[in-house]
């Protein structure tokens, strides 16, 4: 997949009041901690929520919850499911690359991407990933949101992917 770096801002809003809920908790830190997670405070979003648990050596990643707006828009709910090739096929390491960018960057990342979803016509999303850790140096859960990008969004390609500026506003 080709990424290029746009200086885009989200365009759902779904992804924007999770984004904000997540720098509210972060405060001047690198990231909040999972304890101060409280999904009541974010529960008009949850429908585009997943919270995905981070392991290390070797990284892999694992859904812990996958919300109802996101397993309506792809078809199946692959809650606790691993994300692996078993789950994505050939397409794993292209949705493990954000995930691994995350966790090593100890940064939220956003993309949007042209994606097919089991049986389903080609939809273009925003997906945006916020680290969780029990220190700045360790992140063991990430919340993700996922929703269809906004009309009139400028859109990436097929086997293209726009990393978003997840900041902009």
């Amino acid at each position: 997949m080709d990424r290029v770096y746009a200086d885009l801002p989200l365009s759902p809003d779904s992804l924007k009041g999770v984004r904000d809920y997540w720098m509210s908790l972060r405060g001047s830190r690198g990231m909040p901690t999972r304890p101060e997670f409280d999904p009541a405070a974010i529960v008009r979003y949850l429908p585009y929520v997943t919270l995905v648990d981070v392991f290390q050596d070797p990284a892999r990643f694992r859904y812990r919850l996958i919300g109802t707006g996101i397993t309506e828009i792809a078809g199946r709910d692959a809650t606790g499911e691993w994300l692996n090739e078993d789950l994505y096929g050939e397409k794993a390491e292209d949705i493990l690359w954000a995930y691994k960018k995350c966790v090593s960057e100890r940064q939220p990342i956003a993309v949007r991407e042209q994606v097919q979803f089991v049986e389903k016509t080609w939809v273009t999303i925003d997906v945006a990933l916020f680290p969780f850790g029990d220190s700045d140096d360790n992140i063991n859960i990430i919340l993700g949101a996922v929703d269809l990008t906004a009309d009139g969004a400028e859109t990436p390609g097929l086997k293209r992917s726009y990393i978003l500026n997840w900041e902009a506003t």
